[in-house]
């Protein structure tokens, strides 16, 4: 894992996390530092896409969601910025 600062650590939402370039998104940004939450309705995915994060020392979390429904994405969106009270990028992979 490459260490950053925490002043240029990023907290990074990636919608549709579970497929496509999604987990090597996640696996990438990880690595270099930066905080991840992951969303996607596959919680089984995600679940263990943070395990294989947290394991090679980065630092990720999952909430399950449905990309397609918006209220969905606010609350998202809303959970993120409740626990890390900042979003710094949103990935849209859908």
């Amino acid at each position: 894992m490459t260490a950053i600062s925490q002043a240029h650590r990023k907290v990074i939402l990636i919608a549709g996390a579970s497929r496509g370039c999604g987990p090597a998104t996640a696996r990438k940004l990880a690595g270099e530092g930066h905080h991840v939450v992951l969303g996607a309705r596959r919680s089984s995915k995600l679940h263990a896409l943070v395990t294989e994060i947290r394991a090679a020392g980065g630092s990720a979390e999952w909430y399950a969601l449905d990309v397609s429904q918006p209220e969905e994405m606010r609350e998202f969106l809303a959970f993120a910025e409740d626990v890390h009270k900042r979003v710094d990028i949103l990935i849209n992979n859908v």
